[in-house]
């Protein structure tokens, strides 16, 4: 595992210390959850933000999306 210093306030450190203390970990095991979760949140904010500007060239509306699924499934079935 690679070491690195990363700086965050003291009431943040303060946080994090207890979070940590109430679930029998390690301070590092806690912030690094933490960094795993950000990090997947901003991957599935980037496809949702991907997903929504092809839907928006398409001129797909959300309304749409149920009807497509369906006609999607039965297109797979009929072949």
């Amino acid at each position: 595992m690679a070491e690195g210093n990363i700086r965050v306030s003291e009431a943040l450190m303060v946080e994090l210390q207890k979070a940590a203390t109430a679930e029998h970990r390690t301070a590092e095991e806690v912030a690094e959850e933490a960094l795993q979760r950000y990090l997947r949140l901003k991957r599935r904010e980037k496809l949702y933000a991907y997903g929504e500007g092809q839907a928006e060239k398409l001129g797909i509306r959300e309304e749409d999306v149920p009807g497509l699924v369906k006609q999607s499934h039965t297109t797979k079935r009929g072949r």
